[in-house]
């Protein structure tokens, strides 16, 4: 069945994404496993429910919106990944390096290059940040536990927001401002606390408009989860 996304055709799709999902609920039982009795606990339940609950309310969405409501919606996300994305996904991850370069440069924080937090998990659990096995595990936490969650949970509340309102970008812009400023207030809590809440909410309109374009929600997914690899690693080189 084909129909209109928000005056664009929609092609369908969702095999890619649907792989993904069980990619990273096997990550999530790994994680979780992992985690269990450790200060990670928590925080790792956490963004495990922020994407179940995504995920199930995304189902609903596009269960019970009907064809108008997903004729109306303010963008798709389920396409399979093509090779025309890769531009998209590339220069994604290097305008985020810039902003977030230029964030840290103006707020004289050196090398610091991120306006969010980069998750540790087993570097945290074991003590030990330098092995090769602990930063495979981090890279994976973060690529397909922390940027899944968080992807998913931003287009989802784009998708209800924009139900009601009927207005792209605010329907956008609120859950992207929620996600910059929790960002921003962990990263750095001092005055330049404004300047990366800026720069986060810059990098999360980047992730959306990749999105948008793509209509893929691996793209903004493969793309937050690249840049916080990159963190991750210049991390543990300095």
């Amino acid at each position: 069945m084909t129909y209109m996304t928000y005056g664009r055709p929609n092609r369908g799709g969702g095999r890619d994404l649907i792989i993904f999902d069980m990619i990273t609920a096997l990550g999530i039982v790994h994680f979780l496993l992992k985690t269990s009795g450790t200060s990670l606990e928590v925080v790792t339940q956490i963004y495990a429910l922020m994407w179940v609950m995504s995920l199930l309310i995304l189902m609903m969405l596009r269960v019970y919106g009907g064809p108008g409501g997903q004729m109306g919606d303010a963008v798709d996300y389920d396409e399979n990944i093509q090779r025309n994305h890769l531009g998209w996904l590339i220069g994604s991850i290097a305008v985020i390096a810039i902003v977030n370069g230029l964030a840290a440069s103006a707020a004289a924080q050196g090398v610091q290059l991120s306006s969010w937090v980069i998750q540790l998990s087993s570097a945290q659990v074991s003590g030990t940040f330098s092995s090769t096995a602990t930063v495979l595990d981090d890279v994976l936490y973060n690529f397909f536990l922390v940027a899944q969650a968080e992807e998913t949970i931003k287009v989802m509340a784009t998708l209800a927001l924009f139900r009601k309102t009927r207005n792209l970008w605010l329907s956008a812009g609120l859950p992207i401002g929620v996600w910059a400023a929790f960002h921003g207030y962990l990263a750095y809590t001092g005055g330049s606390m404004n300047l990366f809440i800026f720069s986060a909410f810059i990098s999360g309109v980047v992730l959306f408009v990749t999105l948008y374009k793509t209509k893929s929600l691996i793209n903004a997914v493969v793309a937050h989860g690249a840049w916080d690899c990159i963190v991750l690693l210049q991390g543990l080189l300095h």
